[in-house]
Parts: C-alpha cells; structure tokens; sequence
C-alpha cells in the first residue's frame, strides 16, 4: 500500500537530495509506537521561568549615611580672653558653678543675670563631662539645661568658630543651639506645667535674650 507513495516521492527526492530524502522516506516508513505518548511541547524558558535564573529582586531598603563625628578645634585664647574681660558681676556666680575639678574641653558659657526662684525644689547643677559638660537652672515656667561639647556631628564648614543662634519648638518646650570659639551649644528650656505635645512656656525672643546672655566664666 505504500509503493506508490515512494513512487511519487522520487522526483522531490531528486530535488532536495538523496540523503536527505532518504532519512525522510524511512521515516514514513517507521511505525509509530502505541504505547509511547507523543512528547509535550516545552513552553518557552521566558514563559516558564523554569530554565532561565530569575535576577534578584531589587533591595529597596533605604540607605542612610552615618553621621560622623569628630573633635571640633577650639580657640582657647579668644576664650581666655572673654573670660578675663567678663566684670566679676557678670560671672562670679557662675564662675563659682563651674570652677570645680579639672575644666572641661571646652570654654564654659553660662547664662548671666537669672534668678532663681525662692523654695526651688533643686539648685543648680554643672556637670563636666568627657566632651564638654552641662548645666542646670531650675525655673519656674521652665527649666534651663545649657551644653557645650566638642563633638562635631555632621557637616561642618572648615575651620568654623562661630554661627549665629537657632531656636528650635519643641514639644517640651524649646531649644537654642550655636557655635562659639570652636565648640558647640545647646540651651535648652523644659516647661515645668506643659500640657499637650506643644508646650508654650516661653517665646523665640525670650529664649533668643537668655542665649545671648551667655558669658564665658571659665577657659583652658
């Protein structure tokens, strides 16, 4: 029953060529197997997934710089000699605070002309400390809590000596921050009856006077 199928077949035969005609007649010769289930057709490697390695998914985590910190260089002759022109009257009380143990590494600023109030709970406090120290006025509407330290955190300009002041809300109460003779200040003013997250105590221009009537009472 095949013989005339290969009879038709020569002339291509001739055409495409013996050997390749030859692989192909023997191939309608072949039987197929009826137990063998003609293989599937593989889906492409790009549809699948299976043989192609997928690129890692992209982190998306945040990349934060770390601060870096370092020893600010102070100018202890401009300190020296503000604590030397300072009258006793400025800096007496304070220069009594802060005279205790070794100075600290930085010029000690204290603000000038507060009163405390009688039957204060606690007295002021100073506290050296390895990077500067710190010091605390009791009040009554707030708190003061001056610091100063050496520690430059952050970008700073080369060789910078001093920058105005900042005043800074806070839920608390307020901040104001500034740089003088190399080193870094940090007045802070806690509201003693704060209610809500934003304690009103005292104003930008109060807060702005009492930074401005820091002296310097004690140098290297």
């Amino acid at each position: 029953m095949r013989k005339p199928i290969y009879l038709a077949l020569v002339p291509a035969c001739a055409l495409l060529g013996l050997a390749g005609c030859d692989k192909f007649i023997r191939g309608m010769g072949d039987e197929p197997a009826s137990d063998i289930s003609a293989p599937e057709e593989t889906a492409p490697a790009d549809e699948t997934g299976t043989d192609t390695a997928q690129p890692a998914a992209a982190d998306d985590t945040p990349v934060y710089t770390q601060a870096m910190s370092e020893t600010a260089t102070i100018d202890w002759s401009a300190a020296r000699a503000d604590v030397a022109s300072n009258s006793s009257e400025d800096g007496a009380g304070n220069f009594s605070v802060a005279a205790g143990g070794d100075a600290p590494p930085v010029p000690v600023m204290l603000p000038s002309g507060i009163v405390l109030p009688q039957g204060a709970e606690s007295s002021v406090k100073f506290q050296s400390l390895s990077d500067g120290y710190f010091a605390f006025y009791p009040g009554t509407d707030y708190n003061i809590v001056v610091n100063g330290t050496n520690e430059v955190i952050g970008e700073r300009a080369p060789g910078t000596m001093e920058t105005p002041a900042r005043f800074i809300s806070t839920m608390s109460g307020a901040q104001v921050s500034f740089t003088k003779y190399g080193a870094d200040y940090l007045i802070e003013f806690e509201c003693t009856h704060a209610e809500g997250e934003n304690a009103n105590c005292i104003s930008e221009a109060d807060a702005l006077s009492i930074a401005d009537s820091l002296v310097a009472v004690r140098s290297r």
